[in-house]
């Protein structure tokens, strides 16, 4: 008899519904695999990390990641990370990034399972890509919710200064949809304000 298929749960954290939420949420559901998947829907006026931790509290998932409004998993998204993820604590991997007109680009990390010193200097990872056993939340903590930025990227690194192990997955498992209204890299978006709140969080962990 074959083993049951761990349950994924997978978070989408939003304030409103830019116009994309529906696409993200049929990737959710389009997904090859097996097992259960279970999608949590975290909506509030507070920020990304708070609606992430909202979403994690009522995960009950062997496996969580989380899914922006404006993106996209790929079809074997969830099947390929809990493959890659056996054995280890959280993993990355490979996304395509796509923008309105049609250009498309793969990124590849320069660094595939970067140490904390290589991710305190520059962030490699594509925080889509990300998927973590449940159990780093209850050992790690929860996503900071006073940083308004790169809130993966510190999560990431704690979970490297704790002894957390980082997998890898050779394989695209994520869309990400570049446009003007995007949180991190939008017109909108006050990138000196951004690149120095970025250079703080690397401070907590360059000479851990």
């Amino acid at each position: 008899m074959a083993a049951k298929l761990p349950k994924v749960s997978i978070i989408i954290p939003y304030r409103e519904d830019r116009g994309w939420l529906n696409n993200a949420i049929s990737s959710v559901k389009g997904q090859i695999y097996n097992g259960e998947i279970e999608l949590i829907l975290s909506k509030s006026d507070g920020n990304v990390a708070f609606n992430l931790n909202e979403g994690i509290k009522l995960a009950t998932g062997q496996y969580i990641k989380y899914l922006c409004d404006d993106d996209m998993l790929t079809p074997m998204s969830v099947v390929n990370s809990v493959v890659a993820i056996d054995g280890y604590d959280f993993i990355n991997g490979k996304a395509e990034n796509f923008w309105p007109h049609g250009k498309t680009q793969i990124y590849i990390p320069p660094i595939r399972i970067p140490t904390l010193k290589q991710m305190a200097a520059h962030n490699t990872i594509h925080g889509g890509t990300l998927m973590y056993r449940a159990d780093v939340f209850d050992k790690v903590g929860m996503f900071d919710e006073s940083l308004t930025c790169a809130e993966e990227y510190e999560f990431n690194m704690r979970c490297l200064s704790k002894g957390m192990k980082l997998g890898y997955c050779d394989q695209i498992l994520y869309r990400y949809r570049r446009h003007d209204n995007q949180k991190s890299l939008g017109k909108a978006v006050d990138q000196n304000s951004r690149a120095l709140k970025i250079k703080q969080i690397q401070n907590r962990y360059a000479n851990t």
